[in-house]
């Protein structure tokens, strides 16, 4: 299995561990369906949570290479804005003008990824599924391929007609 980074179209990202790209996309239908998302394997992957007093698992920091791996490849115009943004001498924190250069290359980034075309689905019934729901190609292909095959056993097994 292979893990995947999913580039939403709207800026956020997802990693998911699949077989392949198709498959990603049908796990990843539980967020949205991302279809024509860019879909990057990713070799190095390293996340931390901690427990909060309630229980919760809270997000607490990326591993270094998963970060500079997740910014150079999901983010570049916000890695190039951190890394010319200029920033105080003593804390290294933005300058005022380095957090306007971060904040306006957040939004290039979340109107930068333009979704690919996909193909249609297979049958005319899938086409409909289609335009009446999110679902990827590739997860009503194999609903409909299920249900088709489906159909014909119990066709098939209620014999031969008289």
């Amino acid at each position: 299995m292979r893990l995947y980074l999913c580039r939403w179209q709207n800026g956020d990202c997802s990693f998911v561990q699949a077989t392949n790209k198709g498959e990603s996309v049908e796990i990843l239908d539980e967020i949205g369906n991302a279809e024509g998302c860019p879909l990057t394997s990713v070799q190095d992957f390293m996340v931390h949570f901690r427990v909060s007093d309630t229980g919760e698992l809270e997000f607490e920091e990326f591993g270094e290479v998963t970060e500079h791996v997740l910014l150079e490849t999901a983010y570049p115009l916000l890695d190039k804005a951190f890394l010319e943004a200029p920033r105080e001498k003593r804390s290294g924190e933005p300058t005022a003008e380095g957090a306007r250069i971060i904040r306006d290359a957040v939004q290039q980034e979340r109107k930068r990824i333009k979704p690919k075309k996909v193909a249609p689905p297979q049958t005319e019934l899938g086409r409909r599924i289609k335009s009446q729901t999110d679902a990827s190609t590739r997860m009503i292909d194999r609903i409909v391929r299920k249900v088709g095959k489906e159909s014909l056993k119990r066709f098939e097994s209620e014999g031969k007609p008289h």
